[in-house]
Order: C-alpha cells, then sequence, then structure tokens
C-alpha cells in the first residue's frame, strides 16, 4: 500500500515517536515477567514463546521470526509478533502499537510506542470490504448487538460482521486490530455527544442509525485508509521497518 511507503519515508514520524515505554522482564520458570507501563498504566506483564499469532495474520506477504504471547495485568491477553531487526507488532485490549528494540536473552527487553497505533493494509481494506458485502441488507443486520458472534449467525451487527470478515480474511479475530479501529475512529467523529460505551454496538443498536449510514461508515473507512494525513492526524503510524 502506498500509505506505507509514504509513512515510512516521513521525516515527522521519527520525531513524533518520543512517548515509548521500556519493558523488561525477568526469567521465571518457562516465561518472563516483570512491569510494562503501558497507556499510563504499569501493569505486571508475563510473556512467554508462542508457536504462532492466534488472532489473525497481520500481512499475508511476511510472517513474524516469533511470536510471543502473553498478559498484561489480569485477563489482559497480549501477542507480540518480532520481525527481522528486533521491531514487531504488540496486540493488546488497547490496540496495536510499535514494538522496537526487543531482545531476548536472560532478560526480555523491548520499548513500545503507545500513543500511536499500527497502520491499517492491505489485508484490513478487505476486511472491510467484506463486511460490507457481509451486512448489505436490512434482512440481514442484526439491530440488537451484543457482541456476541457465533459462528451460525445468520444475521449480523456492525461488530459481528466485521468479526466475521476478520475471520475469513486473516484466519483469526482480534478486536482491536486497525480496520476496526478506523471504524471507530469514523463513528465517533460522526456521533459526537452521544456516548455510547462500545462504539461499534451503540452506533448499530441506535434507532436512529439506517443501513445506508452503516454502508457509508464501511466506505468512509476504506477512504480514509488511504488518506495519508487523516491517518497521521488520528496517531495511525506504520511499524518501526518495513520487510
Amino acid at each position: 500500500m502506498a500509505l506505507l511507503v509514504w509513512f515510512a519515508g516521513a521525516s515527522g514520524v521519527a520525531a513524533a515517536r518520543t512517548a515509548l515505554s521500556h519493558c523488561a522482564l525477568q526469567p521465571v520458570g518457562d516465561a518472563f515477567k516483570g512491569s510494562c507501563a503501558v497507556l499510563d498504566q504499569s501493569p505486571a506483564m508475563t510473556l512467554a514463546p508462542a508457536a504462532a499469532i492466534t488472532t489473525g495474520v497481520w500481512r499475508d506477504d511476511v510472517r513474524p521470526a516469533a511470536v510471543w504471547a502473553g498478559e498484561a495485568g489480569r485477563d489482559a491477553p497480549i501477542e507480540i509478533e518480532v520481525y527481522s531487526g528486533g521491531w514487531g507488532i504488540m496486540r493488546t485490549e488497547y490496540g496495536w502499537f510499535p514494538v522496537t528494540n526487543l531482545v531476548a536473552s536472560s532478560t526480555l527487553t523491548f520499548d513500545v510506542d503507545a500513543s500511536h497505533e499500527i497502520v491499517p493494509d492491505a489485508l484490513d481494506e478487505q476486511i472491510v470490504r467484506r463486511a460490507a458485502e457481509i451486512l448489505s441488507s436490512d434482512q440481514v443486520w442484526n439491530r440488537n448487538d451484543d457482541r456476541r458472534c457465533p459462528a451460525t449467525a445468520t444475521r449480523w451487527s456492525i461488530y459481528c460482521a466485521l468479526a466475521k470478515a476478520t475471520i475469513e480474511v486473516t484466519g483469526g479475530f482480534h478486536h482491536r486490530r486497525p480496520a476496526q479501529e478506523v471504524v471507530r475512529v469514523i463513528i465517533e467523529e460522526r456521533t459526537v455527544g452521544r456516548g455510547y460505551h462500545h462504539r461499534l454496538m451503540g452506533y448499530n443498536n441506535d434507532p436512529t442509525t439506517h443501513l445506508r449510514d452503516v454502508q457509508r461508515v464501511f466506505a468512509d473507512a476504506l477512504a480514509r485508509m488511504e488518506d495519508l494525513s487523516w491517518l497521521r492526524a488520528h496517531d495511525f503510524v506504520p511499524p518501526p521497518s518495513l520487510p
């Protein structure tokens, strides 16, 4: 995608990445444990080597050199995919964040930029296009979303259409994937002052939302994924390096 190339060469991006959290975990049995300040929190973090990412591939043209999985705090799963050069992506309950300088030896150390989320890529575009296809008529639209998405469903909410599309495209699901995050930002901008507790669910269940509004959200998301200035203004950045 052109947006990744543009961001990688933008002089402002490196300067913007200054709020790094340094994480240093110590070996405890087969895992590493310590504290890591992410999003102004300092939770206890546990990470161990994993066989593979379980929440869907990031891109279809590269595979990580190593994967780490564990938790931050209580019941907050984390996955880190690591690429050549010690950079990678941390998948958390709050978003997908750039990781740099990851070194695994007698300790596990790395830096996280939790002030910026990873930009969407070609698979994220496919996810949004597929979600728009899934949610193409009022007959298949579930207007009473509870964010539960059974595999046997025949009607889908915005959240579940994105979940189903993500599984179809990437082989797994993570609710903070960049595709979902861009959709959330667009809905938030459209609904200032409504105070939804969950943006996708609230907008979906709002009686003033019509199917044409939902399709417009998907169309806008695809447009914003190619809008370099919009992505930068909303704190989406590329990974630290591109393979």
